[in-house]
């Protein structure tokens, strides 16, 4: 197999939308150290709060095993059924 390759003046060519992703790590890590000391304070608030799960979660929890155990005894049902119709047929 050869390799064919072909010049065009059709290619797409970034010009002034080009990302600088050393310029964008630096920043990022610019604000993150900014972010951090403020965050320190919030976190010790952020800790203490613990929502509790809701009810309705438990709900279709429970729900959900529910139909879990009516489809697999729906599909034991129908491997029975349909051993016993070969074998008596």
């Amino acid at each position: 197999m050869q390799t064919l390759y072909y010049t065009t003046n059709n290619f797409v060519r970034h010009t002034g939308n080009v990302v600088d992703l050393s310029e964008y790590r630096r920043k990022l890590s610019a604000v993150q150290a900014q972010t951090t000391w403020q965050d320190d304070a919030g976190e010790l608030e952020a800790a203490q709060f613990q929502p509790r799960p809701r009810r309705s979660q438990q709900r279709q929890e429970r729900r959900a095993a529910l139909l879990d155990m009516w489809a697999s005894m729906g599909m034991l049902v129908m491997t029975i059924t349909f051993t016993l119709h070969v074998l008596c047929v």
